[in-house]
């Protein structure tokens, strides 16, 4: 079930951020109150797989049930997210087939959430070109500045301590981080100027007062900027 703008970040105990692939998919577990990455690790989908949808369902299954059973977490308490689809396909290894592909892992985690209740934020998802941006902007780079697997690789194993990640462990990291300290501020503040942008063209009393206190609502759910 999709949550955005329903509840603040603190009714939640962790964040679920995956790195979609159609093979390799990365997984961060994001600890909400320590503000840190407190598990990571990849979901693969055997090469040989007849029906990789289907692997690919069955493989979020053993996930789900290893953070309950084993990391005991509470999966009413998670807010899962991912990475957004490609604008655009582009050249070399995105085809078009591999951007199907891509879009099919997209509706497996989506049904899976679906079918199982689990809050996911929107489907949607962070886009890469949002997560080098955050990274320019906290590591003070031009905008001119290409961040590649590498770059972030070695900022999220060195900021957190961590060794021997995955690109796509580091991704998905990257992908929390990004969306707890700038894309949750910056959905509600678009959101608010929406909310503001109707209040202008109402005349109704009653409806513009309900819509002012959505707005006090919202900017006290906000993370940064209190």
């Amino acid at each position: 079930m999709q949550v955005k703008f329903q509840n603040p970040i603190e009714n939640y105990s962790h964040l679920i951020m995956f790195d979609l692939a159609t093979r390799v998919t990365g997984v961060c577990i994001w600890d909400i109150s320590t503000q840190r990455p407190i598990y990571t690790n990849v979901i693969r989908v055997a090469d040989n797989a007849e029906l990789p949808v289907v692997s690919l369902y069955n493989e979020l299954d053993r996930f789900f049930k290893k953070v309950e059973e084993e990391l005991y977490i509470d999966l009413a308490k998670v807010l899962i997210y991912q990475e957004a689809m490609p604008a655009q396909l582009r050249g070399g290894s995105s085809t078009v087939q591999t951007f199907i592909s891509l879009a099919r892992s997209h509706a497996i985690l989506d049904l899976y959430t679906s079918q199982h209740g689990l809050a996911i934020y929107d489907y949607s998802g962070v886009y890469p070109v949002s997560t080098h941006s955050y990274l320019r902007k906290t590591m003070g780079l031009d905008n001119k500045y290409k961040i590649d697997k590498q770059y972030i690789k070695d900022y999220i194993e060195i900021k957190y301590d961590l060794r021997y990640l995955s690109y796509d462990e580091a991704d998905a990291i990257l992908l929390a981080e990004t969306f707890i300290n700038s894309k949750w501020d910056k959905d509600i503040d678009e959101e608010m100027r929406n909310i503001r942008k109707h209040i202008k063209d109402l005349k109704d009393s009653h409806r513009i007062e309900s819509l002012q206190k959505e707005l006090d609502r919202l900017s006290h759910m906000q993370l940064h900027t209190k």
